[in-house]
This record gives structure tokens, C-alpha cells and sequence, in this order.
């Protein structure tokens, strides 16, 4: 499935997530953005410990049923949240894991990769400040830190689909552009982990921040559950809103509490 921005709703105000419960939800949760501020650089995110004991805390409540979802690699996330036993979709969905360590999906080596990945560090070259961040199955240019680039990189990406091929696709974020396998998003690592124990039977609810986690939201409200946004981008097909990962990381600590997230 793939977002339109052309039909998502352009309401500026958006309600805060309802009363959630524990014992019927399933939780997808975005990283970047979303629990973490963004930082200048992906390496330079700062993980309160707080995060992690919430997160391991809302583990057990929800009985597994919690994932991450993120356009990290998942050995990245594991890195980052310490919670290498939970769900997780790494690199948008193109890597995807279970509980309990079983690889559900993982991206097909492709040899055409290595060209793009090549021309992804000159293009880095020839335009100062530009970051080139190598994720394994995925390729991703930051320009986070000369805004001003924003047009000259992503011209420069379309070279990096010309040499990935047809299996690739170039998506857009906050100041990054990223080279990925088109086979996978958000919205289709969400239904499958709905799929199966223990999200089957629950009631999904996405949290995400970026136009990549607009796939997960679309799957989220045609299963009727709840979508929520991080921070102010409009428009989106998120039905809630959160005011930014400060206000997401405080909504989580109640929901680990038990009392009423708002």
C-alpha cells in the first residue's frame, strides 16, 4: 500500500489518542522522531533510559503485544531500546521479526545495490554536509544539516534508482531521502504481525511521526483502530495527534502505569 498525500485529511487539529486498554491493543511504535527527538545525525539520538524500562514495562502489559517499527535496521533498534526479545520492522518492513527472534522477512542480497550505494557517497562528496547512511538493504541521504540542499539531493537520489533497479524505490522524510526495497512498508509489516501471535484478535494502534508511517496508519484505521501523529506535520490519515515525542514518551509512561494516556 503507498500514501497519497492527495487524500489525506488536512485538519490542522487533530484529537489526542482515546482511553486505551491494555488487555485489547496491539502497539506499533515508530522510533525516530516519535519516542527519540530527532538529532543532527542518526548516530547522535539520545535514548533516555526511562524509554527503555517504559517500553519493556508496556512488553509485558500488552502480553508481546508490542513492535517497532522504524526505518532503522533492526540490529540498530535493538541497539538503541534493548528489546532484541520484542516484534520489529526494520528498514520500513523490509526486515521483520517476531517474537521470540523468528525472521519473518529479510531483504534479498541484490549485487545492483553496491553501485548505488558507490554513487550514494559521491554524490555525498559533492555536496558538503550531506550524510550517506549505509543501512545493509537500504541507502538513505541526510541533508538535515544544509537544509538548503534539500532540492540538489534529491535530484541526485534519481541516480540511485537508475542503478538499484526496478525492486528499489526513493522515499521521502524529514530532510532525508532513502533508496529502498519497494516490496515492503509500514503498513504491510503491520498487517502481517496482526497475523499472528499475540497481535491476532487485537485492536492495532500505530504511533508515528513521518510520511513513512502514513502506510501503517492507513492499515491501522481500515482495521479500526487507532492511528496517531507526533508532532505537527499536516496532512496526514492519522486520526489523533500527539504534540511531539515528548508528549509520546509521557502518554506511554501512563499507558505503562495503567491510568488514562492524555
Amino acid at each position: 500500500m503507498k500514501f497519497a498525500d492527495n487524500s489525506a485529511v488536512a485538519a490542522e487539529l487533530l484529537p489526542p489518542p482515546p482511553r486505551a486498554d491494555v488487555a485489547s491493543i496491539a502497539l506499533f511504535l515508530d522510533v525516530d522522531g516519535t519516542m527519540l527527538d530527532i538529532a543532527l545525525r542518526p548516530d547522535a539520538v539520545v535514548v533516555e533510559p526511562t524509554l527503555r524500562e517504559t517500553l519493556s514495562t508496556l512488553h509485558a502489559r500488552l502480553g508481546g503485544a508490542l513492535a517497532i517499527v522504524s526505518g532503522r535496521p533492526i540490529r540498530e533498534i535493538d541497539a538503541l531500546l534493548a528489546l532484541d526479545d520484542v516484534a520489529t520492522a526494520g528498514l520500513h518492513g523490509a526486515e521483520l521479526r517476531a517474537e521470540g527472534h523468528a525472521t519473518l522477512a529479510q531483504p534479498v542480497p541484490n549485487p545492483r545495490l553496491d553501485r548505488a550505494r558507490a554513487h550514494a557517497i559521491e554524490i555525498a562528496a559533492a555536496i558538503p554536509g550531506v550524510l550517506v547512511e549505509d543501512k545493509g538493504g537500504a541507502i538513505a541521504l541526510h541533508y538535515r544539516e544544509v537544509p538548503d540542499a534539500e532540492t540538489a539531493t534529491r535530484e541526485a537520489a534519481h541516480g540511485l534508482l537508475m542503478l538499484a533497479g526496478s525492486d528499489y524505490e526513493l522515499i521521502h522524510g524529514k530532510a532525508v531521502v532513502e533508496l529502498k526495497p519497494r516490496h515492503a512498508d509500514k503498513g504491510t509489516a503491520l498487517a502481517s504481525l496482526m497475523q499472528i501471535t499475540p497481535f491476532a484478535g487485537r485492536t492495532p494502534w500505530m504511533i508515528g511521526d513521518d510520511l513513512t508511517d502514513e502506510d501503517a496508519f492507513v492499515e491501522a484505521n481500515r482495521e479500526r483502530g487507532v492511528s496517531v501523529i507526533v508532532g505537527p506535520r499536516r496532512p496526514t490519515l492519522a486520526r489523533h495527534a500527539l504534540a511531539g515525542p515528548a508528549a509520546a514518551r509521557a502518554w506511554l509512561a501512563s499507558l505503562a502505569l495503567l491510568e488514562n494516556p492524555r
